[in-house]
């Protein structure tokens, strides 16, 4: 029986032509062709049905692995999602290192799973094409010992929030762990049924690959796996906290770079811009390049004066507090950057909120704004996000979009109540459910990320101008891949990207920001060792806070990222003021404590001296301690 030949849609909205499945381009409008390649997670067609369309939609390139050839319309979902799919959905916030729901197989009880981009060469034909994306044993032998520790640091700051839908057993499966880019991603989520998991069997897991690891850190991961095993390690914060040790002392072998571009425009069909963006520089053709950078980009809300004060206020404040962070090289605490950071924020949103009721502004006159901040320090990148505006991380072969927005159609796949791109069809499902300026910061939950950055890359923050039908994902690979690999300069990729949101989307202001990261390794790169001595301390360290306390990156609840540890709190007066990383002399605490019990001891030593020479006479009822008019009054108070 003849098939015909497989054609693919273009993705662009207005336009919906058929193409050749090979068209790099829709041949009608010319807009970059989406390739959507996504997984099954049951094997429901056979061998046979393989490079056939099923039900004229999904091209079947193997009997799990599945091309959308109509990516512009909604895939089909069921009325109720089934208890194993609910998973996905409230896990919808660590995407993406979980994958999205993508819709049913038509025909069939089989679900499809996105996982953004998935490498592919320029062609868009699959680099991986058994796979998918590629297994994470398969690249770990040719990795560098910073790209180990961070796909091992991902996979700890996962255990906990698997563990609280009961799959953390996934992580225990080494076919279903893969790295797309940077990213460690999960194939697809598997039960813990009725099993107890620990750390023990992580621990288990991770020293099959102690052989393999790079020299650099083979050491270390022996006897991090030895003590996860034998439950010396008990807390996975504490592992988080060795990883993190660990990764700061290889990322000493490498130097960074960070050169960033920002450009606003008000756009064809609006005659004022809301938006805001930072840093701007006058000349386009000089970028400073520095190892801790920010970057800044601000969507703002409320009419004409009020979104643009309100984006310009959030900008100002916070280029004024965060150059004060003191970011030093040596030694380093992320708990108190995000700390601080998360008072930033609170502290623009009160400002602005502030205005808004001494100005009597009510409801829609509320002035307002997104928030999407990036902050590098060396090899750690810090994202915060408020709202819609998105920051998308771009490698050599992948495009993720590492925010979530705080709109409708979000908050309905994170209570589990229906599938990303079926809540899209909801009316108002892109109405935002927070902003800066709206409320007190009572009623604000920043989203706060921190990423270990291993490779050269490009982080794109832009408002929704830009990102609005699917502009980043069209054309990331034509017009910001270019730039990773020295064919364009960073000025004419950020103009190109406010060219494409001009001409092709145009109802809105529209804001773009690349920030460059480039990694080159030092002259000495080879000699670097750590050992199990540099890191253990930040084990020790860590076992003093509970998990509820220590920083998890990975989102285990709705509303935050990374919340910091109580412990690390600074106090309102201190907002502003340097932070100071530098580790303290390891004599300081023990002289410390040496002086508190020396004070104490001799406070109740005197106490008792003059107790025992003021003893009253129990002969003489005038003064009885019982009757004192002194006592009486202490008491009543």
């Amino acid at each position: 029986m003849s098939h015909p030949e497989p054609r693919i849609q273009c993705s662009n909205h207005q336009c919906g032509a058929s193409n050749k499945l090979e068209a790099l381009v829709c041949h009608r409008c010319n807009t970059p062709t989406i390739r959507r390649y996504l997984w099954s997670n049951k094997k429901v067609i056979s061998n046979d049905q393989e490079q056939t369309l099923i039900n004229g939609r999904y091209l079947a390139l193997s009997t799990q692995i599945f091309l959308d050839t109509q990516p512009s319309k909604p895939p089909v979902t069921p009325e109720e999602v089934p208890q194993d799919i609910v998973a996905y959905l409230q896990l919808f916030p660590c995407y993406p290192h979980v994958p999205q729901v993508y819709g049913l197989l038509d025909g069939t009880d089989a679900w499809l799973l996105d996982y953004g981009t998935v490498p592919s060469n320029v062609s868009g034909k699959l680099d991986y094409p058994e796979q998918l994306i590629p297994e994470l044993r398969y690249l770990w032998p040719s990795a560098t010992a910073l790209q180990q520790l961070n796909w091992l640091w991902q996979i700890a700051k996962l255990w906990k929030p698997l563990s609280s839908k009961k799959v953390a057993s996934t992580l225990l499966n080494p076919d279903l762990i893969r790295i797309n880019g940077q990213v460690v991603q999960i194939l697809q989520l598997q039960s813990d049924e009725d099993n107890q998991l620990s750390l023990r069997e992580l621990g288990d897991l991770w020293s099959q690959w102690v052989e393999d690891a790079n020299p650099s850190i083979q050491d270390m991961l022996e006897q991090l796996s030895a003590r996860l095993e034998t439950g010396i390690i008990e807390k996975v914060t504490q592992a988080i906290a060795v990883l993190d040790r660990a990764a700061n002392q290889c990322r000493k072998a490498q130097q960074y770079s960070y050169r960033i571009y920002a450009l606003s425009d008000s756009g064809p069909s609006r005659n004022n811009n809301e938006d805001a963006a930072y840093p701007v520089y006058n000349q386009s053709n000089y970028i400073p390049a520095s190892e801790n950078s920010l970057a800044i980009v601000c969507d703002g809300v409320g009419g004409h004066d009020g979104g643009e004060i309100a984006s310009q206020e959030t900008i100002r404040y916070l280029r004024s507090k965060i150059s004060k962070l003191a970011l030093e090289e040596h030694s380093h605490s992320p708990e108190k950057v995000l700390v601080k950071l998360t008072k930033y924020i609170n502290g623009t949103n009160d400002i602005i909120s502030q205005r808004n009721d001494t100005e009597q502004r009510q409801e829609r006159q509320r002035m307002g704004t997104t928030l999407v901040m990036t902050l590098s320090c060396a090899h750690e990148m810090y994202i915060a996000h408020v709202g819609d505006s998105r920051i998308y991380w771009i490698t050599s072969n992948s495009c993720h979009q590492v925010t979530i927005d705080d709109d409708l159609a979000s908050r309905e796949v994170r209570l589990g109540y229906a599938v990303y791109r079926d809540s899209l069809q909801y009316p108002s499902a892109g109405a935002l459910i927070q902003a800066l300026g709206m409320r007190d910061s009572a009623a604000l939950h920043p989203n706060l990320q921190r990423y270990i950055v291993d490779d050269d890359c490009i982080f794109l923050l832009c408002t929704d101008g830009l990102s609005d039908f699917d502009r980043v994902e069209q054309n990331w690979r034509h017009k910001v891949l270019p730039v990773l690999e020295g064919k364009q300069d960073l000025v004419s990729a950020v103009k190109d990207l406010i060219g494409i949101a001009n001409n092709k989307n145009g109802h809105d202001n529209v804001t773009v920001a690349l920030v460059h990261c480039q990694v080159t390794s030092q002259a000495d790169a080879s000699k670097m060792v750590v050992s199990w001595s540099d890191v253990e301390f930040a084990m020790r360290e860590s076992s003093l806070w509970s998990d509820t306390n220590l920083t998890n990156s990975i989102v285990t609840d709705s509303n935050s990222v990374e919340t910091p540890p109580a412990e690390t709190a600074i106090p309102e007066e201190q907002i502003g003021e340097p932070l100071s990383i530098k580790s303290q002399p390891k004599w300081l605490k023990p002289l410390i404590l040496f002086l508190i019990v020396s004070l104490v001891s001799g406070l109740i030593a005197l106490f008792l001296v003059e107790k025992y020479f003021q003893k009253p006479d129990n002969s003489n009822p005038a003064v009885d301690s019982h009757s004192n008019p002194a006592v009486d009054l202490k008491n009543q108070k």
